[in-house]
């Protein structure tokens, strides 16, 4: 199944909607591209903690919140966020977006493996810093299908190479 098919085959309009009002709650928590980065890359690095050698950082520059790291958590969220603006109604976009990502991404070793422990690192910094209540079951799964979206049209770019 298409990165496309993947995302048509649920309730499209409802799960970006979910999405985006997730992402804009998240913004207006002070520092929250710090938080949510370290949130996320302590969790990637406790799922799996031996995967990482594609970073230029450890799991003790994410705990120490080293500049290195933090200049790195900060241009991820920038990405997803521009990922998380780009969903609407030409879905081709941010495909074609995910793709060129996917691309550059094999060429620093990452595995598809990386993009599972990802997905669920990322379910879990935004339950862990949003709440249960703003964070409900209904918000983790429009996360996992858009997430599915991302993640699939990476995969595909990055084997077009």
């Amino acid at each position: 199944m298409s990165a496309m098919a993947t995302l048509e085959a649920c309730n499209y309009f409802e799960v970006v909607s979910e999405v985006g009002n997730t992402w804009d709650q998240l913004k207006m928590i002070p520092s929250h591209d710090e938080e949510f980065g370290v949130t996320l890359f302590k969790k990637m690095f406790e799922i799996a903690p031996d995967e990482w050698n594609v970073f230029e950082f450890s799991a003790e520059d994410v705990e120490n919140k080293s500049d290195k790291f933090l200049s790195f958590a900060k241009k991820y969220f920038r990405m997803l966020d521009m990922a998380v603006h780009l969903l609407g109604p030409d879905m081709e976009i941010v495909q074609e977006q995910m793709q060129e990502l996917g691309v550059t991404h094999q060429r620093y070793g990452v595995k598809s493996l990386h993009y599972d422990i990802m997905g669920e690192a990322l379910v879990f910094a935004l339950s862990a810093i949003l709440g249960e209540q703003r964070c409900t079951e209904e918000t983790k799964d429009a996360w996992s299908k858009v997430y599915a979206f991302m993640t699939e049209s990476m995969l595909e770019g990055a084997a077009a190479m």
